[in-house]
């Protein structure tokens, strides 16, 4: 154990396929090292994979010739700096400035940065528990199921739009104007403020009579 070395580089070359680097020593004249694997969480049942980039500053365990070892994992450097700066918080940058934090102070979760679009599959349910959410869509929010249902009141604030008609159970109240382009067929009568369209009649007829209801 004596002879294991404990040391810094930088990695210059990287296989994703095996999960291995070499690394670039200066303590050693820049010498590189053989391909070495890097320390992951998980490699059975749960699986973790992660990388360093080419450039990166990692710490590292070597055996006394170099030949085998591994990669502990990448340290920031003086050029390299952390994006915060709170033990309250864990967060993932991404290159692209793609960003995932969490901070367990506040219970906040965020995930932004230049992400365009954010894909969750599953086989079964997803169930989203909460006391208040909002889905905010610059341009379009979509909805493709075969069916939705809204278990509680629906409050559309401006104006909606449906296609391929409307159905429903327990009547409607409307405040307001309605402009219907095409017939209506209803099973019972249709009355305004003062007048029925089944039991209206006219009070001056053809001979001065009030009508009778239509037939």
């Amino acid at each position: 154990m004596s002879g294991i070395k404990f040391t810094t580089g930088t990695v210059s070359a990287v296989d994703e396929k095996t999960v291995r680097v070499r690394v670039r020593l200066p303590e050693l004249d820049n010498l590189r090292t053989a391909w070495l694997e890097v320390l992951q969480r998980n490699t059975q049942n749960n699986k973790d994979y992660w990388l360093p980039d080419i450039g990166e500053q990692v710490k590292l365990l070597l055996d006394p010739y170099g030949d085998d070892g591994v990669v502990l994992g990448a340290v920031y450097s003086q050029i390299d700096r952390p994006a915060i700066a709170s033990r309250d918080k864990r967060r993932v940058d991404f290159a692209d400035g793609t960003f995932v934090e969490y901070d367990r102070k506040t219970h906040v979760m965020a995930v932004g940065g230049t992400l365009q679009t954010l894909i969750l599959t599953t086989q079964d349910t997803v169930h989203i528990q909460t006391q208040n959410a909002t889905v905010k869509a610059s341009k379009l929010l979509t909805l493709d199921a075969p069916d939705t249902l809204s278990t509680g009141n629906l409050t559309v604030q401006k104006r909606l739009t449906y296609q391929g008609g409307l159905s429903g159970d327990g009547g409607a109240n409307i405040n307001g104007s309605l402009d219907i382009k095409g017939g209506i067929q209803t099973s019972e009568d249709i009355r305004t403020a003062y007048t029925s369209v089944d039991n209206h009649m006219h009070s001056n007829g053809n001979n001065g009579t009030p009508t009778g209801t239509p037939i």
